[in-house]
């Protein structure tokens, strides 16, 4: 892709919102750009973590995967996120799986080419750290989620985080497209697909949302999502 289309992909992410034109410019020399499609593994666990990955358009999954072949859902990232953070913490690989939910633009740099920017701009090793701690913090109530809460309240927790995250707000209500099928949802939720439509189905009969598999709309605000 041509460095002015990279440029521009760059330009619209928070976190290097004060960046200086050279520096900026510098980003985008060292940072390539790949088109993933579904279901694409991005990294594995156990490989060299050694590139971060701006997330431009679509969305990526972050999950582990247990000795005997169960799956835990840390994270859903969407446009304008970072992920592969592990390596500006000091690891040397990967300990998730980094999938392809929906076809994605991702621009990737090497890590020591980002610590380097890291060290010129303390502005991006300060917005560095701040979403650190908000991506950790994201973790671990979603972790809270799948210890403490039932399956419908799961259920009910990702969908207002999701609607939160992704939808657009609308004079009536939120609109996300396109949704996810009940199986992405259950594994997101580590619940049953039979659970997800149960709610899903129970929630478009009280009028609160209406959904396919090209949109998912919430009828009003999201406090009508609070498990």
């Amino acid at each position: 892709m041509a460095e002015k289309t990279k440029l521009w992909y760059l330009q619209n992410f928070n976190m290097l919102e004060g960046m200086s034109p050279a520096m900026m410019a510098d980003l985008a020399k060292n940072t390539s750009m790949q088109s993933n499609s579904k279901k694409e593994i991005i990294y594995f666990p156990e490989e060299a973590s050694n590139t971060i990955y701006f997330l431009k358009t679509g969305k990526i999954k972050i999950y582990r995967l247990s000795e005997d072949g169960k799956t835990t859902t840390l994270q859903l990232l969407g446009p304008g996120e970072i992920f592969g953070e592990s390596a500006i913490l000091g690891q040397d690989t990967h300990d998730n799986i980094a999938e392809v939910v929906e076809d994605s633009v991702v621009c990737a740099i090497d890590k020591l080419d980002f610590q380097d920017l890291m060290e010129k701009s303390p502005h991006l090793t300060k917005s560095v750290h701040k979403f650190i701690g908000f991506r950790l913090r994201r973790i671990q109530a979603h972790v809270e989620d799948l210890v403490f809460k039932t399956a419908k309240q799961r259920i009910t927790a990702f969908l207002h985080r999701y609607i939160e995250t992704f939808g657009k707000e609308m004079v009536d209500g939120w609109m996300v497209r396109p949704f996810l099928t009940h199986q992405e949802i259950a594994d997101l939720t580590a619940t049953a697909r039979q659970t997800v439509n149960q709610v899903l189905n129970q929630f478009a009969d009280d009028d609160i949302i209406k959904y396919s598999r090209r949109f998912l709309q919430l009828k009003g605000n999201l406090d009508q999502l609070k498990s």
